[in-house]
């Protein structure tokens, strides 16, 4: 299959935010072309998914296969915070389905294949070595894994989808590093971790199908509000991973510790994590590292380009939304992209709904995940916007991830509750300890 010279939209990138756009799109009839750096499956971190990505599976049509790959149900979160344990299950919430702990390379595929079912025109092992903009007349140059065949595509609409890689927004200079997060991340895999459920005991790996997990939060201590950990089983191994400030790690850089020394001792440090991981297995050479990779974008939209999912911004995953942000900001510009092409007049007024709906998004979520959030400026009056528009059970459930990992008083301003008149919640437990 030869990558064509035309098309009406290139999508640059096959994770959720790219075949999702790619999928709606072709629903609609428009020739979409995606090109994918690399070859699916490939490894991506992110396995934990709240349950909020159904509803965009269901309107892509992927809701079947994803089911019937049968990843493991998540129950909810245990959140052991300044050594305080809290539990909360998604169930008391509304949601009927349940959130998955995946194998991101298996998510990640199946949602590229859907897309390519939907008749999206799906090309990997293809690098995008440019985007030159010129209202209706854009032009991707890109380059085969050959290293030696260039081409260049033309068409109406450009979607960076290509995640921290951030082709375009890169090339536009229209990112920034976001000084509020200066963390970085290690993490690796362990076989045979007991893991956390929802009746407060540690269960070993062999029942994780039979008693559902809980994805396990705990602050890191020594780091005030700032570094934490998580534990999330999959169905052969469980992903554990570190968030640290900048600051500890160049005090690791000033020792001979290997980094992969320092993981696994820190892990073993943790109270509560030391015990799942007491007869696990490490995985040698697992560990990875991601440095500086929460960024905020000066801009998400333009002439001819839309930004989503991590191309356009990464904050703190600590309430797992990366997945969901992506698939919704593809919503979003597939409903712009789709009244632009009908009405060719409105391109400038899409683009900027796009951009404050997905940047409210954005600022709820960069809120929540701040231990201390002060707001102020137009993100800010746009997040209490989208606050305002969700459900009271809604409300309630953000008010709960929040006041989990004591963030709480972060999402009362964002929903501007005075203290007389603050969101409570007893959909959330405390509990003594967790019974091995």
């Amino acid at each position: 299959m030869v990558i064509p010279t035309r098309c009406d939209v290139v999508v640059i990138g096959g994770g959720p935010g790219g075949s999702t756009t790619g999928a709606l799109l072709r629903q609609k009839g428009y020739d979409v072309v995606l090109l994918e750096k690399k070859r699916h499956p490939r490894f991506n971190v992110g396995e934990s998914l709240i349950p909020h990505f159904w509803r965009y599976c269901d309107v892509t049509g992927s809701t079947a296969a994803l089911e019937a790959e049968d990843f493991i149900q998540k129950a909810g979160g245990t959140v052991i915070w300044n050594g305080v344990i809290r539990q909360m299950r998604f169930q008391d919430f509304g949601y009927g389905r349940s959130a998955l702990h995946v194998e991101r390379d298996r998510f990640d595929h199946i949602l590229l294949e859907h897309a390519r079912r939907q008749g999206v025109q799906v090309f990997e092992d293809v690098s995008v070595l440019r985007v030159d903009l010129d209202d209706g007349q854009n032009r991707v140059a890109y380059r085969l894994a050959d290293g030696k065949t260039p081409g260049e595509i033309s068409c109406r609409f450009v979607i960076d989808a290509s995640g921290q890689n951030a082709v375009l927004a890169k090339q536009l200079g229209i990112r920034v590093i976001d000084e509020s997060f200066r963390f970085m991340s290690v993490w690796g895999y362990f076989l045979d971790s007991k893991y956390v459920s929802t009746d407060g005991r540690a269960h070993t790996f062999e029942h994780v199908r039979s008693i559902p997990p809980t994805t396990f939060v705990s602050s890191v201590g020594g780091l005030g509000e700032w570094g934490w950990v998580w534990h999330i089983p999959l169905r052969e191994s469980t992903s554990v991973g570190l968030i640290l400030p900048l600051d500890e790690m160049k005090k690791v850089k000033a020792t001979d510790e290997a980094l992969e020394a320092y993981f696994l001792r820190t892990c073993y440090e943790i109270p509560y994590l030391d015990r799942l991981l007491e007869h696990a297995r490490y995985i040698e050479g697992s560990t990875h590292i991601i440095r500086d990779y929460s960024y905020r974008p000066t801009q998400l939209a333009g002439p001819g380009f839309f930004l989503v999912g991590d191309a356009a911004a990464f904050v703190d995953p600590i309430f797992s939304v990366g997945a969901v942000l992506a698939m919704y900001s593809a919503y979003l510009a597939t409903w712009a992209i789709d009244r632009s092409f009908k009405h060719r007049g409105q391109i400038a007024q899409n683009q900027a709904i796009f951009s404050s709906q997905f940047l409210g998004r954005l600022e709820v979520s960069r809120a929540l995940a701040l231990p201390r959030y002060q707001a102020s400026g137009s993100a800010s009056d746009l997040a209490k916007q989208v606050v305002q528009f969700e459900s009271s059970l809604e409300q309630e459930l953000m008010y709960v991830v929040a006041a989990v990992t004591t963030r709480s008083e972060n999402f009362l301003e964002m929903a501007q509750k005075t203290d007389g008149q603050g969101i409570t919640s007893d959909k959330y437990r405390v509990l003594d300890e967790i019974a091995f």
